[in-house]
């Protein structure tokens, strides 16, 4: 089923004074959420204000002001409501916009009091927390209870891919209120390096959770490696799962060195000394699944040749063939076979490359996609329906 993926136009001419936007967040900021990041500041038109439940040790590498997070007893009533901090916070601002459905609970008792409108975007594990099997997990529990009321309340509910809004429509979200928002990448951070001298590194980044999928990338990679003596494997990120994907690669035999988390400019470094991403995300077996991976747009946007699966959003970005690889999700020997065409041939990944950064450059740029998100603010802050915030 396809949502509708702009607002209404026309765009509103930007103000003198910006209205404020008050952006709800967990925490501020881990390393795989630096798509919020970007976000927040490329705001050309809105006077973001974030409110987080708290900082991360990776604060200092996002600095933003103000980011308000509830003190003292705060800390336990901020979720029902009860944060002074977070009302004062919210007086001078006209919409309120949640990352993540988790987060738009937490929202919804300051929209309520307050009568401001509220949009919510969808990522990824927020909907498939949503179903059945995630009801009696502490997690997911009081979000499901709060679900309904939040799809009554919600102006807008943004979902970051086609098959991502689909399923927002499943759990039970009113369909006239689901619009796909893609996010962008800011291509002013990337360019295409020269490629030729670099030595045959497969990169996967991301965090170490079921849904990335990396020990099936592991595997496809022990297929090959006999075949590509050279070749090496490197996975950057951190998570849960790393100390069992450390043991999968030591069963392997094979090489893969493991680079732990770092911030933008060094995954930029590590893409221009890769041949190609490797990104084996699957349905976890909680539910959870990817929305679009922002690496593979951050990928395509350094030319680098992408390998992935067809899973979540990832076929609205990756056209198989044309501007990347896709194998079925899961498919180990899928993804080995890819993997050595992609290692024999230079041709084929400078070819997907060129077309991954024009795929970017021309439906993906975040310039483009923060004025259609703020196309979709000054379309709730007119409407009649919410009562004017006073």
């Amino acid at each position: 089923m396809a949502f509708q993926d702009e607002p209404p136009s026309p765009v509103v001419a930007r103000r003198s004074v910006k209205p404020g936007v008050g952006i709800f967040v967990g925490h501020w900021l881990p390393f795989s959420e630096t798509f919020i990041y970007a976000q927040v500041a490329q705001h050309s038109g809105y006077a973001p204000r974030v409110l987080a439940r708290g900082f991360t040790p990776y604060a200092d590498r996002f600095p933003h002001q103000p980011v308000v997070v509830p003190r003292g007893l705060e800390r336990w009533t901020y979720p029902w409501g009860g944060s002074r901090r977070y009302r004062r916070a919210l007086r001078d601002v006209s919409v309120i916009h949640a990352h993540y459905g988790l987060n738009g609970v937490v929202a919804l008792p300051y929209a309520e009091a307050a009568g401001l409108p509220l949009v919510v975007t969808f990522h990824g594990h927020d909907v498939a927390g949503l179903f059945p099997e995630n009801r009696n997990t502490l997690r997911y529990g009081r979000y499901q209870r709060w679900a309904p009321r939040l799809f009554d309340r919600a102006s807008r509910l943004l979902a970051v891919s086609e098959e991502l809004a689909d399923r927002l429509r499943e759990a039970g979200a009113p369909a006239h209120k689901i619009h796909v928002h893609r996010l962008g990448v800011d291509l002013r951070g990337f360019s295409v390096p020269d490629r030729s001298g670099v030595g045959p590194t497969v990169l996967m980044v991301g965090r170490m959770v079921e849904k990335k999928g990396m020990a099936d990338g592991i595997r496809a990679f022990a297929r090959i490696a006999p075949a590509f003596p050279a070749a090496r494997l490197r996975i950057i990120g951190d998570g849960p799962l790393r100390p069992r994907l450390e043991q999968t690669a030591r069963e392997a035999a094979v090489p893969v060195e493991f680079s732990g988390v770092l911030d933008g400019a060094g995954v930029r470094r590590a893409m221009a000394e890769a041949l190609l991403l490797l990104a084996p995300s699957k349905v976890a077996p909680s539910g959870d699944r990817e929305g679009l991976p922002i690496v593979l747009k951050e990928a395509g946007a350094s030319g680098l040749a992408v390998l992935a699966t067809r899973h979540g959003g990832i076929p609205e970005l990756i056209r198989d063939g044309e501007n990347g690889l896709l194998a079925p999700e899961g498919d180990v020997e899928g993804l080995a076979e890819r993997l050595r065409a992609l290692l024999s041939d230079p041709d084929l990944r400078r070819r997907l490359g060129r077309a991954a950064r024009r795929s970017i450059e021309t439906e993906w740029d975040a310039a483009q996609q923060i004025a259609r998100l703020e196309g979709h603010f000054d379309a709730v802050v007119s409407s009649p329906s919410v009562r004017p915030h006073r």
